[in-house]
């Protein structure tokens, strides 16, 4: 049997005028688009990459771009995909398309990359692979595959890509600028999913204007010519749609002061119904079975074709070979606008009995998900056999990572479910897979519809409400997950406290964000007299809640610790695998002052984030990491891990944590002297207001707040940083306290020194309830502010030498400072000096340049002979400054990233795996630190990253 399918394409029929025609025929009109199509290749071949999406209606000439753009792409590989509506549910069905002809050129893969794609097209069984996991291999794949010449990607009708699909270009997009890859995308604006790809320059394409629609019409229909009005009147009618004036020209031309024909989609439909019926009428019950199917194999349609007596002879007798397209493996309508107008021809019941009849054809293996969903399409009241085929095939698209169309299948098996207690627990699966995708307002809707259920029992509407509460977390504010959580607690307690830990945890890390500190209380409270276990992870977990809650609140525990193990004891902890209640246990455990035992579950947390590709859980972790480094003085690393966090925010959908990491953008760089900081942290503010971030909004106001006290205008610092926390009658939260040691210091240069006397009683309270020695050495500054003569002098020697043991680089050259300040005051001068001259050294090796700034002028004023350069100097003089730092902190976030990676030892691949980036990214870059720390191999670097990063 020859092919089915045989000949050209027929441009019209593909929706585009000129689309597939020889490549001699001119895409007429478009010039604008051609060159920046022409350019786009340019600049990819040079190593430039980049990325547009062309949108319109159908038929306005996306798909003629597209064929230009591969007809200019000579030396590239080219890879294409055609999106269908069949498909858009079927995860990673257009990456299939896209990426798995070539995925064997593609040699070197990191292994868990390999095998993450190897499992997501079927080639191998294993757990199923994070999504972006999957994003990461396919941006590596490509750029393996554009080693040996550049890469053009080109995905027709976009709009119809799965999600998961769309997600990862999305991914890619972002990383293409060091990249010889070159992705082209068509879409509609109005239909499917949508193609949101912001980093994708969007070109929208209009109608013809008069001279090209003219030029046009007498180049396809110079046997038929048009009068001038005519061509005015099509013109008029079509809105200079190419496609439209190719079809409507063959048919009689309204005349002037005739009704306006319907949308112009309509119009289009009916003609292409129109023309099918014409010339294939007797076909039509096959073409309606195909359109049914999307696309599939030729054995399935065969098989179908059968049990609904249809003749597939027109098939092998290569008659619709202007409708249809074959490669030997998939059947597809040459145009989706076609298959929408016959799929729509057939009556309702005649599209449920080609479904069942494509269910039963495609009944192999592979095709469960298939089968599924045409049963469900099929389907037309409560059916509990098909909706547990859809609830299979979810499951299947789960491990296949495909959370997207396990979300589209177990939604419509909810809808086919008589059972309301059974519907809710579908619909809570459902919008727990549309949270792991990223559709916040998809997974709020399903919640919706399940709480709605009459007959769910309280173990059933616990994970609703937690989810409720996580989707606030991330995408809302902590006031109201907080309002979500906290009636379930004594039931999640009661019913499982183990499988509940994460949420107890949870309850306790939002009571810190919203600024309840009764929160820990009640948690001390439920959680005492509870036998925990202190060798299991989660009674660990609980075990340290326990006893934070009562370390903060003074109160006495019922029961002692079991085994006399402390509450603080690591190894239990450690054994943690789920980085949200690592990462929430490494800030209780920081709360107690046990820096280093949080900081490791920090640490550990984001590389087991990283290695899942969990970015989502890596995106929160991040803010927990940026905001440690940035209390230790470490602001190149708190920059990087903040950044960092933004970035995979702002990709996974959470707004609140992106904003939170860029409140810690805003502090890091008002303590570095950045004139864009005040900006930074007011754009901070009016978003965390909008979200109602406590906790952005304390990292903002206290940004604010320092700008003003590095500059010496105290009362302006004092302002902002009471605004970063509520000083009523009550004690202030841990959010306001963590300002406390700055509004010290500038209510006392104010002169305000009874508000300050009283603000450090505060802080006095507060960190009793504390082990941390940077909190008492933060109180003995404030002491040492308030005093005079041996006093002060007793109060800052014992705040110095508890800053040695803490940790705090920035911290303690503050403090260093502002002892030098006091003793210049004492006319103490070489006493100042030496203390100044000490944090003058460390705020350069930092990167500190705002207090910098400050302490070169108390040295003038202290009588320091030599040259001591001036903080308001020119800009060459600042530059050349930064010279002096220490050269890691010259470095973007994104180079120190890379560059510690290289020091412990990583290749390129694994630093790229580590980073979700390109091994040619990660190479761009590395030139680049090479460049500006003047080393010249990968061992001298690492020689550099151990003598200056610090401890």
């Amino acid at each position: 049997m020859k092919s089915p399918v045989q000949g050209d394409r027929d441009p019209a029929a593909r929706g585009d005028a000129g689309a597939g025609a020889s490549r001699a025929r001119r895409v007429l009109g478009r010039d604008g688009e051609i060159a920046l199509l022409e350019s786009l290749l340019r600049h990819a071949a040079e190593g430039r990459g980049g990325g547009v999406i062309l949108q319109g209606e159908p038929g306005i000439g996306k798909t003629a771009l597209l064929s230009h753009a591969e007809e200019r792409a000579a030396g590239f590989l080219v890879l294409r995909a055609v999106s269908a509506e069949p498909e858009s549910d079927l995860a990673y069905a257009t990456l299939h398309q896209l990426l798995f002809p070539v995925l064997g050129r593609a040699v070197g893969l990191p292994g868990p990359q390999a095998q993450a794609l190897d499992v997501l097209f079927g080639r191998a069984h294993g757990s199923p692979p994070d999504p972006f996991l999957v994003a990461l291999s396919t941006l590596s794949a490509l750029s393996l595959l554009a080693g040996d010449q550049p890469v053009l990607c080109v995905v027709d009708d976009a709009h119809w890509a799965d999600q998961p699909t769309l997600k990862t270009l999305a991914f890619v997009a972002r990383r293409l600028t060091d990249e010889p890859v070159a992705l082209v995308l068509a879409a509609r604006a109005d239909e499917g999913h949508g193609a949101d790809l912001p980093d994708l320059r969007r070109v929208p394409l209009m109608g013809l204007d008069q001279e090209s629609a003219r030029a046009l019409l007498a180049e396809r229909h110079g046997e038929r010519r048009l009068t001038g009005g005519e061509q005015s009147r099509l013109l008029a009618v079509t809105g200079g749609n190419p496609l439209a004036l190719v079809e409507l020209a063959g048919q009689p031309i309204p005349q002037e002061g005739m009704p306006e024909p319907p949308a112009m989609t309509d119009e289009l439909r009916r003609s292409f119904l129109a023309r099918v019926r014409v010339r294939h009428a007797g076909s039509l019950p096959l073409l309606q079975l195909i359109a049914a199917g999307g696309s599939g194999g030729l054995d399935g349609f065969e098989r179908a074709a059968a049990s609904l007596r249809v003749d597939t002879g027109p098939l092998h007798r290569a008659e619709l070979d202007d409708l249809l397209s074959y490669d030997g493996t998939r059947l597809v309508f040459r145009h989706p606008l076609i298959r929408s107008a016959i799929y729509h021809s057939a009556a309702a019941d005649r599209r449920a009995a080609i479904h069942r009849a494509l269910a039963a054809a495609f009944d192999g293996p592979a095709d469960q998900h298939r089968r599924a969903w045409h049963l469900g399409q099929a389907a037309v009241g409560p059916d509990e056999q098909v909706a547990e085929q859809l609830e299979r095939s979810a499951e299947q698209a789960a491990s296949r990572g495909g959370p997207a169309a396990a979300m589209a299948a177990l939604a419509r098996a909810a809808g086919l479910t008589a059972d309301a207690r059974r519907r809710g627990r579908r619909l809570w699966t459902a919008a727990h897979a549309a949270l792991h995708s990223g559709f916040t307002a998809k997974a709020t809707e399903l919640l919706d519809r399940a709480e709605r259920e009459p007959r769910l029992d309280e173990a059933d509407r616990i994970p609703l409400a937690v989810m409720r509460a996580i989707v606030a977390e991330f995408a809302g504010s902590p006031e109201d997950a907080l309002a979500l959580i906290r009636p379930w607690i004594p039931q999640v307690l009661r019913l499982d406290r183990r499988r509940f830990a994460p949420t107890v945890a949870m309850y306790g890390d939002l009571g810190t964000r919203a600024g309840t500190p009764e929160v820990w209380s009640d948690l001390a409270a439920r959680l005492d007299g509870i036998p925990l276990d202190p060798h299991d992870p989660q009674d660990a977990a609980l075990l340290l809640l326990r006893h934070a809650g009562q370390t903060r609140t003074g109160q006495k525990p019922a029961t002692p610790p079991q085994d006399g193990a402390a509450p603080r004891d690591g190894a239990a902890l450690e054994a943690l695998a789920d980085p949200i209640l690592m990462t929430m246990a490494g800030s209780v455990l920081r709360g107690l002052g046990e820096h280093e035992p949080g900081r490791r579950l920090y640490r550990e947390a984001g590389r087991l984030a990283r290695a899942s590709g969990s970015l989502g859980a890596l995106a929160w972790n991040l803010e927990y990491q940026a905001a440690d480094e940035l209390a230790r003085g470490r602001l190149g690393l708190a920059e990087a891990h903040a950044e960092e966090g933004y970035q995979f925010a702002t990709e996974v959908g959470q707004p609140s944590t992106a904003c939170r990491n860029r409140g810690l953008l805003a502090l890091c760089a008002a303590v570095r002297g950045r004139p864009e900081a005040a900006e930074l942290a007011t754009g901070v503010l009016a978003e965390a207001s909008d979200l109602r971030l406590a906790d952005a909004m304390a990292y903002a106001w206290r940004a604010l707040g320092l700008i003003e006290l590095a500059a010496g205008r105290y009362r302006e610092a004092v302002r902002h940083l009471e605004a970063a926390g509520t000083w009523g009658t009550g004690e202030p939260a841990d959010l306001a306290m963590g300002v406390v040691p700055d509004l010290v210091e500038a209510l006392v240069r104010a002169g305000e020194h009874d508000r300050a006397a009283a603000a450090t009683a505060r802080y006095e309270r507060w960190r009793r309830h504390t082990a941390s020695p940077e909190a008492a050495a933060l109180a003995a500054r404030c002491r040492a502010l308030l005093s005079t003569g041996e006093s002060a002098d007793g109060h800052f020697a014992w705040s110095l030498r508890l800053h040695a043991t803490a940790g705090s680089t920035l911290e303690h050259a503050r403090t260093r400072l502002l002892l030098g300040e006091q003793l210049r005051r004492d006319r103490r001068r070489s006493q100042a000096r030496e203390h100044l001259r000490g944090a003058a050294g460390t705020f350069r090796r930092i990167g500190a340049l705002a207090w910098e700034d400050r302490v070169l002028g108390e040295l003038r004023a202290a009588g320091e002979r030599g040259h001591v350069p001036r903080g308001d100097g020119p800009p060459g003089e600042r530059s050349a400054r930064a010279h002096e730092t220490g050269t890691l902190s010259t470095l973007t976030p994104q180079e120190l990233r890379i560059t510690l990676a290289v020091g412990e030892g990583l290749t390129n691949r694994e630093i790229a795996a580590q980073l979700f980036l390109s091994p040619r990214t990660v190479d761009y870059h590395l030139r680049k630190v090479f460049q500006k720390t003047a080393v010249t191999s990968r061992a001298e670097l690492m020689r550099l990253v151990l003598a200056e990063r610090p401890a």
